[in-house]
């Protein structure tokens, strides 16, 4: 199984890691970021792990997500391929994502 990252899925991860950048330090921002890369290596292993992504059921691509802290993040397979959509912190409002 391979991941793939989505553009806004990087862009998302960017941002993520800049904001606790400068409202903490770059030590906290990559103990954030570092886990999320570690848990999604384990999709290659148990891709559907997640639960349904209902907020973007309309797109009938299979979206399910994880939950890591305060993010959660998006992803769909596609053959032997699994593409991480987004990474969305929970706390936004989520009509965001669609």
């Amino acid at each position: 199984m391979e991941i793939e990252w989505t553009k806004i899925a990087l862009k998302n991860i960017k941002k993520i890691h800049a904001f606790y950048k400068k409202t903490a330090n770059k030590e906290i921002a990559d103990k954030i970021i570092g886990p999320i890369f570690s848990l999604v290596q384990n999709l290659k292993n148990q891709s559907n792990i997640g639960q349904q992504e209902e907020s973007l059921k309309h797109l009938k691509l299979g979206h399910r997500y994880l939950v890591l802290g305060h993010n959660k993040i998006i992803y769909t397979q596609k053959e032997n391929t699994i593409y991480i959509t987004h990474v969305f912190d929970t706390r936004q409002n989520p009509k965001k994502l669609k």
